[in-house]
């Protein structure tokens, strides 16, 4: 464990350091092409190894119970969080209906994603796990009138696409036990529709896909966020499993930013945004593959080798907090590597991300990593003025030998941010990640620490979100009384609300020995 640990105090990185991360890169790309060819009895021993096998990994704490003082404060949070869904549901409902959002000042709407009503499909798996079945319900009879064959709009985002609407279906598929045989049908029809953004040249599917333009709307792009491309798996490994139909497993591993042909010229490197969900769905692939591949996890092993020796760092803080976070490191042919310390909200999913991952790999020092991340994202919103965590920030990086203290000179302190070098975004704009990996430390561990964490992260965004419509983004965090913007994205419902929601309800509901979220 000291040994890994020691290795998070990051040095630069030099040019033969950079040259074979790009050689790492170029074999895992190799890697990835496999998936494309794999032999047909292979494709078809996934797809029969969907929900018909019980699961051979073990993921959760095993809970024993808890006292009836413990559930009381449990279930008044959990009713907590039902309410502000509730209450952000029918703003929509009321104001953004069959729309993508709803504008939670102004009680407009806007269709930024193809105008298929995002809030509504990517809610629809958090409608049912919260138990709210008669907005199910009319949410389902709504869901008869989108036709996913005919976009809204020109121009398809597909890896927005993908998640926000194909997980949508398909997750609330999976968790209603398949009942509802309508939300099958709506998914499959929206596969066959972005499979046609796989019909270029080299199999890479566009991340822009001009439905009408024939064969001119899949023209490839340089310089594509590699999360676009490569961020499509689990839904189309997912799809395939229950329809049967192996055309959904071809195509889905591109490696890099060139939907024209792999290129590795020098760029940055990052586990935030541009990349984020391509490393999030390695082990999670693993999973939903029953592990009858090996391929996923052993990419998975190889990005967490290299993130761990050039992302991951211990940050200097006051009062030496034991914590780490993902950095991104600048690896150019030109010169020297070095690792930013730019912090990222997007990237607090990664300590998640390692939990799962260590419990793959029965790895308690992986574990340790990933609370040791957790962590650092909880820190970040404990020492704000709004006790939420900005969207980008800098911080001071301990050195790899020699004293981590802290002093506050060159330190930005508006109110009482100490710590933060500078912040480079302040808003915060309803996301996810870090509640979803607070959510993941308290199934992996059974610590009710983590239930406190959160509850403390609940209270604070409901404080300065919350509008009479629904919840919105706010400009400014390190501000006592933030002002709000007039947004809410559809992943505020989909996900904010479901993983605090999780986070206070019985561990059987939604087990991860159960499910891949």
């Amino acid at each position: 464990m000291n040994r890994i640990l020691r290795r998070l105090r990051l040095r630069p990185v030099s040019y033969s350091s950079s040259r074979r991360m790009r050689y790492t890169a170029l074999a895992i790309f190799l890697l990835i092409t496999l998936t494309f060819f794999l032999p047909l009895r292979t494709k078809q021993d996934l797809i029969a190894n969907g929900s018909s096998s019980p699961s051979k990994f073990r993921i959760q704490f095993a809970f024993q119970g808890e006292s009836r003082s413990a559930r009381r404060i449990r279930q008044h949070r959990q009713q907590q969080v039902r309410q502000a869904f509730l209450h952000a549901w029918k703003g929509y409902k009321k104001y953004g209906w069959l729309h993508d959002e709803v504008t939670p000042l102004s009680g407009r709407h806007r269709d930024p994603y193809v105008g298929w009503a995002a809030t509504l499909v990517e809610g629809l798996d958090s409608l049912y796990i919260i138990g709210l079945q008669h907005e199910f319900d009319s949410a389902l009879e709504a869901l008869k009138s989108i036709n996913f064959s005919r976009p809204n709009a020109e121009r398809v985002p597909v890896f927005e696409t993908t998640i926000r609407y194909l997980g949508g279906l398909l997750g609330a598929y999976d968790v209603s036990g398949g009942k509802y045989p309508l939300l099958l049908q709506k998914a499959d029809q929206l596969g066959e529709f972005l499979l046609q953004a796989f019909n270029t040249p080299n199999g890479i599917p566009v991340p822009y896909y001009w439905w009408q333009r024939g064969n001119q709307g899949l023209e490839g792009e340089g310089g594509v966020l590699v999360a676009q491309i490569g961020s499509l798996s689990l839904e189309f490994t997912r799809l395939a499993q229950l329809t049967g139909k192996q055309k959904y497993l071809d195509g889905l591993w591109p490696s890099q930013v060139d939907t024209r042909g792999p290129s590795f010229d020098g760029s940055a490197f990052t586990l935030g945004a541009w990349a984020d969900s391509l490393y999030e769905y390695l082990p999670k692939e693993h999973l939903l593959l029953n592990g009858k591949t090996d391929q996923y996890l052993q990419m998975y092993r190889a990005a967490l080798d290299s993130a761990v020796k050039y992302h991951l760092f211990r940050p200097k803080t006051p009062g030496d907090q034991d914590i780490l976070f993902p950095g991104s490191l600048e690896a150019r042919g030109n010169g020297q590597a070095a690792l930013r310390t730019e912090v990222q909200h997007l990237a607090c999913f990664v300590g998640g991300m390692v939990g799962l991952g260590a419990r793959l790999n029965d790895s308690p020092e992986e574990l340790a990593i990933a609370i040791k991340l957790t962590e650092g994202c909880v820190w970040a919103y404990q020492n704000t003025a709004s006790g939420i965590m900005p969207e980008v920030f800098y911080i001071d990086d301990c050195p790899s030998d020699g004293s981590c203290e802290w002093t506050d000179e060159g330190h930005v302190e508006p109110g009482h941010e100490y710590g933060f070098t500078r912040i480079l975004d302040t808003s915060y704009q309803l996301r996810p990640e870090a509640i979803e990996s607070v959510f993941i430390m308290y199934r992996l561990t059974g610590n009710p620490i983590w239930q406190e964490k959160g509850w403390n992260m609940f209270q604070a965004i409901m404080k300065h979100t919350m509008t009479p419509i629904g919840n919105a983004r706010i400009r400014d965090v390190t501000d006592a009384e933030p002002k709000q913007d007039d947004s809410m994205e559809s992943f505020w419902l989909a996900e904010t609300l479901k993983y605090f929601y999780l986070l206070f309800s019985e561990p059987d509901l939604v087990s991860l020995d159960n499910f891949v979220l």
